[in-house]
C-alpha cells in the first residue's frame, strides 16, 4: 500500500504548488488515478483475506456461462477504452458446484487481466464449454504472454511480469488461482492462438 499512497501524496503536493491551471488539473487527475489504484488494491487484499477453505461452506449449482455474460458486460467499458474487441462465445447454461460471488471474482480478474495486458485494437476471447473432462472456462488474449519460466511464479502474491508497462497489484491471478483451488478446479497457462498472447484455461468438475 505504501507505493500508491506515496504517489497520491506526491501528486497532491504538485497540485498545491502549481501556479498554472493546466498543471494543477493534471496533478489532480493523477491523484484520482492513484486513488483508483489504491482502492483496487485494497479490494483485492480484502478478497484474498477472505479466501479460506471455510469460505465454501455450501455449494450452489452456478451457471458459469451466465456469470461470464455478466463479467463481460461489466468489463466492456474497459475494453472499449482500449479499442479491444471483447468476445464471448455463444453457449448454453453450464452449471458447476460453487459459490457464485467467488466465481464472479475469478471471471472478472481473468478478463480484466487479459484486457489490461492486451495491446490496443486487439481481441480478447472468452469461452465456457463442456469439454468432456469438465466445464472449461477459457480466456485468450493477444498480449505479450508469459514466458514459460515465469508461469509458475504468476500465481504468487504481488508477482508481476517485468516490462509489461501496465500498473497492477500482482494479486489478480493469485486470487483467481485460489478461487479455482477452492472449487477443485485446475488452471493451465499456455500460448494463445497462433502462438501469440496468453490462454488461461480453468477446468471445473461438473
Amino acid at each position: 500500500l505504501r507505493t500508491p499512497l506515496a504517489a497520491i501524496k506526491t501528486q497532491a503536493q504538485v497540485a498545491r504548488a502549481a501556479t498554472a491551471e493546466a498543471e494543477r488539473r493534471h496533478a489532480l487527475d493523477n491523484v484520482l488515478v492513484g486513488c483508483d489504484r489504491a482502492t483496487h488494491l485494497v479490494e483485492q487484499l480484502l478478497t484474498l483475506a477472505r479466501l479460506e477453505p471455510e469460505t465454501l461452506k455450501h455449494h450452489e449449482r452456478c451457471d458459469l456461462h451466465a456469470l461470464a455474460v455478466t463479467a463481460v458486460a461489466e468489463l466492456a467499458p474497459a475494453a472499449i477504452d482500449k479499442d479491444i474487441d471483447l468476445q464471448l462465445a455463444e453457449g448454453d447454461a453450464l452449471r458447476v458446484p460453487g459459490e457464485p460471488a467467488l466465481l464472479a471474482i475469478l471471471l472478472r480478474n481473468l478478463i480484466d487481466n487479459a484486457i489490461r495486458y492486451s495491446p490496443r485494437h486487439s481481441v480478447v476471447r472468452v469461452r465456457v464449454a463442456n469439454t468432456g473432462n469438465g466445464a472449461e472456462l477459457t480466456v485468450i488474449d493477444q498480449g505479450p504472454g508469459i514466458p514459460t519460466g515465469s508461469r509458475a511464479l504468476v500465481w504468487e502474491r504481488f508477482y508481476r511480469v517485468l516490462g509489461s508497462g501496465e500498473a497492477g497489484s500482482g494479486l489478480g491471478l493469485s486470487i483467481a488461482k485460489r478461487i479455482a483451488d477452492l472449487h477443485g478446479a485446475t488452471v493451465d497457462l499456455s500460448e494463445g492462438d497462433g502462438g501469440q498472447g496468453l490462454r488461461v484455461s480453468v477446468t471445473f468438475p461438473v
